[in-house]
């Protein structure tokens, strides 16, 4: 593996750490709701629908035409915007980070999530390959689906393409969970406070990503150099 995917692979693990831990935040802090998802959310709706329990309706309504908007967003920005969306989901995350800690959490109000189910999906679509790998950053279902295959491919036909395969999305599920466990750790002690922890991660994401292309900015020069040599 060359320095660039190793790179690569780093930020995407680093990104990882942060849908852990948004998602570890949301579960623990506001009744078990995944933020970073739908399916459960929307199993949850109509639950909500045949249970007459209307005001929680509304929210998961809300949340769900948000984290289309994130969606919707990172289509238009890929098409018409030139910034890398790496850098955009990082900022994203930040700025999602702050407006959690900041907005008030009433008893059965759960308005503070919104910006998670906004950041979520940016980060998923930024993220969503990295290198030759298709990994989500933000949920492990699938994840660890494909480190199953390829480390069972691997057993059987000991091919080491399929151990590099296993071991990137092996590393992907230790991310996550790193992520969730860290916001558990700090829930314990900080409650609803906790998620000004989730910086860690975020700012461990932007170094790596300015590692990165720092790196592809230096190797592009020394390729200019050498041409004209």
């Amino acid at each position: 593996m060359d320095r660039e995917a190793k790179r690569q692979q780093m930020l995407h693990f680093a990104v990882s750490s942060i849908g852990g831990f948004m998602g570890g935040y949301a579960i623990l802090n506001h009744c078990g709701i995944f933020a970073n998802a739908q399916t459960c959310n929307l199993i949850q709706m109509i639950c909500k629908i045949f249970s007459a329990d209307f005001t929680g309706l509304i929210f998961l309504s809300a949340a769900l035409v948000i984290y289309v908007a994130g969606i919707v967003f990172c289509t238009i920005a890929d098409k018409f915007i030139k910034a890398d969306l790496r850098a955009i989901s990082i900022a994203i995350s930040f700025i999602a980070v702050i407006l959690v800690g900041v907005i008030p959490d009433v008893t059965n109000d759960y308005t503070a999530l919104l910006p998670i189910f906004f950041a979520m999906p940016v980060q998923w679509y930024a993220y969503r390959i990295t290198g030759e790998y298709i990994c989500s950053s933000i949920f492990s279902t699938n994840n660890l689906c494909q480190a199953v295959i390829s480390l069972t491919k691997y057993i059987i036909d000991r091919d080491k393409k399929q151990l590099d395969r296993s071991k990137f999305y092996w590393s992907a599920l230790l991310s996550f969970y790193l992520g969730a466990a860290l916001s558990c750790a700090a829930g314990v002690f900080m409650g609803l406070a906790s998620i000004w922890v989730c910086m860690i991660p975020v700012f461990l994401s932007l170094i790596l990503y300015l590692r990165m292309v720092g790196f592809k900015i230096k190797s592009a020069f020394n390729k200019d150099i050498f041409r004209k040599i």
